[in-house]
Protein backbone atom coordinates (compact mmCIF):
# COMPACT_ATOMS: atom_id res chain seq x y z
CA UNK A 1 0.00 0.00 0.00
CA UNK A 2 3.11 2.29 0.64
CA UNK A 3 4.45 1.68 -2.45
CA UNK A 4 1.13 2.23 -3.86
CA UNK A 5 0.94 6.23 -2.24
CA UNK A 6 4.99 7.01 -3.04
CA UNK A 7 3.85 6.16 -7.17
CA UNK A 8 1.16 7.83 -7.00
CA UNK A 9 2.82 10.89 -5.45
CA UNK A 10 5.36 11.00 -7.94
CA UNK A 11 3.68 10.60 -10.84
CA UNK A 12 1.32 13.78 -9.60
CA UNK A 13 4.70 15.67 -9.57
CA UNK A 14 5.61 15.11 -12.91
CA UNK A 15 3.86 17.78 -15.60
CA UNK A 16 1.40 16.25 -17.89
CA UNK A 17 1.36 17.80 -21.05
CA UNK A 18 -2.17 18.94 -22.36
CA UNK A 19 -2.98 19.33 -25.89
CA UNK A 20 -6.17 20.75 -25.16
CA UNK A 21 -6.99 23.74 -27.87
CA UNK A 22 -7.58 27.17 -26.51
CA UNK A 23 -7.25 30.12 -26.87
CA UNK A 24 -5.46 33.08 -25.53
CA UNK A 25 -4.48 36.68 -25.74
CA UNK A 26 -0.86 36.85 -26.68
CA UNK A 27 0.04 40.58 -26.32
CA UNK A 28 -2.17 43.69 -27.02
CA UNK A 29 -1.33 47.56 -27.84
CA UNK A 30 -2.90 50.60 -28.68
CA UNK A 31 -1.98 54.37 -29.16
CA UNK A 32 -3.35 57.34 -31.21
CA UNK A 33 -6.42 55.19 -32.56
CA UNK A 34 -4.45 52.12 -33.50
CA UNK A 35 -5.02 48.28 -31.56
CA UNK A 36 -3.64 45.56 -32.18
CA UNK A 37 -4.66 42.19 -30.36
CA UNK A 38 -2.44 39.13 -31.07
CA UNK A 39 -4.38 35.61 -30.07
CA UNK A 40 -3.16 32.50 -30.16
CA UNK A 41 -5.49 29.61 -31.62
CA UNK A 42 -3.79 25.98 -31.43
CA UNK A 43 -0.28 26.57 -33.43
CA UNK A 44 -1.33 29.63 -35.29
CA UNK A 45 -1.79 33.12 -34.53
CA UNK A 46 -4.89 35.69 -35.24
CA UNK A 47 -4.80 39.63 -35.26
CA UNK A 48 -7.28 41.77 -34.71
CA UNK A 49 -6.04 45.02 -35.99
CA UNK A 50 -8.01 48.44 -36.23
CA UNK A 51 -8.00 51.75 -36.43
CA UNK A 52 -11.02 54.23 -35.04
CA UNK A 53 -12.98 53.85 -37.99
CA UNK A 54 -12.39 50.24 -38.90
CA UNK A 55 -11.10 47.11 -37.48
CA UNK A 56 -9.82 43.86 -38.95
CA UNK A 57 -9.44 39.99 -38.24
CA UNK A 58 -6.25 38.99 -40.01
CA UNK A 59 -4.21 35.26 -39.73
CA UNK A 60 -0.56 35.48 -39.44
CA UNK A 61 0.91 33.36 -42.32
CA UNK A 62 4.16 34.10 -43.94
CA UNK A 63 3.97 36.31 -46.49
CA UNK A 64 2.02 38.92 -43.97
CA UNK A 65 4.02 38.25 -40.47
CA UNK A 66 6.55 40.73 -41.19
CA UNK A 67 3.93 43.78 -41.92
CA UNK A 68 2.40 42.39 -38.77
CA UNK A 69 5.40 42.70 -36.44
CA UNK A 70 6.35 46.25 -37.67
CA UNK A 71 2.54 47.57 -37.11
CA UNK A 72 2.82 46.06 -33.47
CA UNK A 73 6.45 47.36 -33.07
CA UNK A 74 4.71 51.14 -34.16
CA UNK A 75 2.21 50.96 -31.90
CA UNK A 76 4.15 50.10 -28.81
CA UNK A 77 6.90 52.83 -29.84
CA UNK A 78 4.28 55.68 -30.36
CA UNK A 79 2.51 54.55 -26.90
CA UNK A 80 6.02 54.71 -25.64
CA UNK A 81 7.03 58.10 -26.71
CA UNK A 82 3.57 59.01 -25.80
CA UNK A 83 4.08 57.97 -22.27
CA UNK A 84 7.43 59.74 -21.77
CA UNK A 85 6.03 63.01 -23.82
CA UNK A 86 3.86 63.40 -20.92
CA UNK A 87 6.12 62.45 -18.07
CA UNK A 88 8.17 65.28 -19.70
CA UNK A 89 5.59 67.27 -19.68
CA UNK A 90 4.14 67.37 -16.20
CA UNK A 91 8.18 67.68 -14.70
CA UNK A 92 8.13 70.57 -16.98
CA UNK A 93 5.26 71.92 -15.18
CA UNK A 94 6.12 70.99 -11.96
CA UNK A 95 10.14 73.24 -12.68
CA UNK A 96 7.86 76.21 -13.49
CA UNK A 97 5.31 76.15 -11.01
CA UNK A 98 7.97 75.35 -8.18
CA UNK A 99 10.03 78.03 -9.31
CA UNK A 100 7.05 80.50 -9.49
CA UNK A 101 5.93 79.87 -6.17
CA UNK A 102 9.42 80.32 -4.78
CA UNK A 103 9.86 83.64 -6.53
CA UNK A 104 6.05 85.17 -5.17
CA UNK A 105 7.35 84.22 -1.90
CA UNK A 106 10.72 85.54 -1.77
CA UNK A 107 10.28 87.97 -4.67
CA UNK A 108 14.08 86.94 -5.41
CA UNK A 109 15.99 84.03 -6.85
CA UNK A 110 19.57 83.69 -7.10
CA UNK A 111 20.93 83.23 -10.69
CA UNK A 112 22.34 80.50 -10.15
CA UNK A 113 19.42 78.84 -8.38
CA UNK A 114 17.69 80.85 -12.26
CA UNK A 115 20.22 78.96 -14.47
CA UNK A 116 19.63 75.55 -12.67
CA UNK A 117 16.08 75.62 -12.93
CA UNK A 118 16.22 77.11 -16.67
CA UNK A 119 18.07 73.97 -17.61
CA UNK A 120 16.00 72.37 -15.72
CA UNK A 121 13.04 73.40 -17.51
CA UNK A 122 14.82 73.22 -20.64
CA UNK A 123 15.91 69.28 -20.43
CA UNK A 124 11.90 69.09 -19.44
CA UNK A 125 10.55 70.96 -22.46
CA UNK A 126 13.28 69.70 -24.85
CA UNK A 127 12.72 65.86 -24.07
CA UNK A 128 8.96 66.77 -24.29
CA UNK A 129 8.72 68.28 -27.81
CA UNK A 130 11.27 65.60 -28.94
CA UNK A 131 8.82 62.28 -27.61
CA UNK A 132 6.24 64.35 -29.53
CA UNK A 133 7.45 64.46 -32.81
CA UNK A 134 9.38 60.76 -32.44
CA UNK A 135 5.69 59.40 -31.00
CA UNK A 136 3.76 61.70 -34.86
CA UNK A 137 6.42 59.30 -36.54
CA UNK A 138 5.83 56.27 -34.53
CA UNK A 139 1.98 56.85 -36.16
CA UNK A 140 2.74 57.77 -39.51
CA UNK A 141 4.71 54.07 -39.31
CA UNK A 142 1.63 52.23 -38.20
CA UNK A 143 -0.44 53.92 -40.56
CA UNK A 144 1.66 52.73 -43.19
CA UNK A 145 1.72 49.05 -41.93
CA UNK A 146 -1.60 48.89 -41.31
CA UNK A 147 -2.34 50.64 -44.93
CA UNK A 148 -0.20 47.98 -46.13
CA UNK A 149 -2.30 45.14 -44.30
CA UNK A 150 -5.38 46.06 -45.01
CA UNK A 151 -4.01 45.58 -49.07
CA UNK A 152 -2.73 42.54 -48.64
Amino acid sequence: MKKAMVIVFLLGLIPMQVNAESTEVITKGDAGGFYYKVIKEGNSFTWKIGDEDYKQTIKENSENDQSLDDFRVAVNEADGHRFTMIISAVYFAIVVLTTFITYKKRKHIPMTAMVILGCLAGGALFAAITNYIDMQAALQDAGYYYGTLLAE
